[in-house]
C-alpha cells in the first residue's frame, strides 16, 4: 500500500482517501464537495497545471474539480500492482 497526496498521485487507478491534513474550513469544503475519509476515488488529471479533477467511486459522482493547495492536503493510499 502506497500513501501519497492526491496532487501527486498517479491518475486512472483507484485511490482511497485516508485522511486530510488541513484546517477545519478546507475539511468543510471537501466535504461539502462530497469527498470523506474512506472514500475511493479515480484521479482524471495529471497536469502541472490547472486543478485536480476526480470522480468519486464510492458516491458515483461525477467530475469534481479540486484546487492543487486542497489537493495538497489530501492523503490517499492505493496499491502498487
Amino acid at each position: 500500500m502506497v500513501t501519497i497526496k492526491l496532487v501527486s498521485a498517479p491518475s486512472g487507478i483507484e485511490l482511497e482517501v485516508l485522511e486530510f491534513d488541513a484546517g477545519m474550513d478546507a475539511k468543510k469544503r471537501l466535504i461539502s464537495m462530497g469527498i470523506h475519509a474512506g472514500d475511493k476515488l479515480v484521479k482524471l488529471s495529471h497536469s502541472s497545471w490547472g486543478p485536480v479533477l476526480v470522480k468519486n467511486v464510492t458516491l458515483n459522482s461525477s467530475k469534481i474539480a479540486i484546487g492543487k493547495r486542497l489537493a495538497s492536503k489530501i492523503t490517499v493510499a492505493y496499491d502498487q500492482t
